[in-house]
């Protein structure tokens, strides 16, 4: 993912998870807006329950991976993804197929 696709400051971090609406799903807790930019800004959030920095920074390079293959950086949102500790590194398709089946409900929400 470029640079320009991530959400990278704690401000911004902040005021996405504090002032917007939530996907929630097994894995996952989606919080998500609508921005002016005209691509989508992603920003990824693994908790250190989940396991030590390999295996976190493991999570986040799968989750890279699923909004490469899957995701249309073209839609217009800021995302932040929050990685919930139940998350299991080596059932990669199911987690890939329930981060996409969330995402999708995004353009669905009001």
């Amino acid at each position: 993912m470029k640079r320009i696709n991530r959400v990278l400051k704690y401000r911004e971090f902040s005021e996405i998870i504090n002032n917007t609406p939530v996907i929630k799903s097994k894995h996952f807790v989606i919080h998500f807006r609508k921005n002016q930019f005209g691509f989508s800004r992603i920003g990824i959030s693994v908790s250190k329950r989940n396991g030590h920095a390999v295996k976190r920074n493991k999570i986040r390079r799968q989750i890279r991976a699923m909004i490469a293959s899957d995701y249309d950086l073209s839609k217009s949102f800021d995302l932040i993804i929050i990685v919930r500790t139940n998350y299991e590194t080596e059932l990669f398709s199911e987690e890939k197929s329930e981060l996409i089946a969330s995402l999708a409900k995004i353009g669905v929400q009001p």
